[in-house]
């Protein structure tokens, strides 16, 4: 096996290991500790990896992509509208967040990781729940590839799971994924705790004003 081929998979490997030690169970409630996740001071230098390139649709029908979000940190996760698990703590968390950073370039991304039944429509009305200004809380929707390849780049789970009960059948994190303008990874932190929410802030804070 060539050189260049085991560095490939000894990568894959590594990061496998990585979302094993920062992610719980499916669509189920982890804390930081428990999870084995590191924290990350608002001032660390620490980078993670990029996000893939996506292109997907908002609520209110704009294209949206990776280039398109660049030069402001943004704030993503991960959430489905009929989710009975984390997701409405999750949404909540981000309506206090948009709040917080009222006053900063910072962004707010979710992305619906149920597609088939998180219509553009559904989404909007989801956002419109929640409080979203949509100039400053994206809803995204993608196909469910495009969805999952942009979850596994940031080494987080998006797995269908048909035999979960109803609200729980697709596997995601509850982390808050804090992003450079890059599209780089700066930090994950629990996003149904208010100190996840607090460290995710002050990390999205720091990286605005860089």
């Amino acid at each position: 096996m060539g050189t260049g081929r085991q560095r490939s998979l000894a990568l894959r490997a590594g990061a496998l290991a990585l979302a094993a030690a920062l992610l719980g169970a499916a669509c189920g409630e982890t804390s930081a500790r428990q999870d084995g996740a590191p924290d990350y001071a608002a001032d660390s230098d620490w980078v993670g990896p990029r996000l893939a390139e996506f292109r997907m649709t908002a609520s209110d029908g704009r294209e949206v992509t990776l280039a398109s979000l660049a030069g402001a940190p943004f704030v993503l996760d991960f959430v489905f509208t009929t989710c009975s698990g984390p997701c409405p703590r999750m949404s909540a968390s981000l309506a206090e967040l948009q709040g917080e950073l009222r006053d900063t370039p910072v962004q707010l991304v979710s992305v619906s990781v149920d597609p088939e039944t998180d219509t553009l429509e559904v989404l909007a009305a989801y956002a419109e729940a929640h409080g979203a200004d949509p100039e400053r809380w994206t809803f995204l929707r993608g196909d469910e590839a495009a969805v999952v390849e942009l979850a596994t780049s940031v080494l987080l789970p998006a797995a269908r799971n048909p035999d979960a009960d109803p609200g729980l059948q697709v596997a995601h994190s509850s982390r808050f994924v804090v992003v450079d303008g890059q599209g780089r990874v700066r930090g994950y932190y629990e996003g149904t705790t208010p100190e996840g929410r607090a460290a995710a802030a002050e990390r999205a804070r720091w990286l605005a004003r860089r």
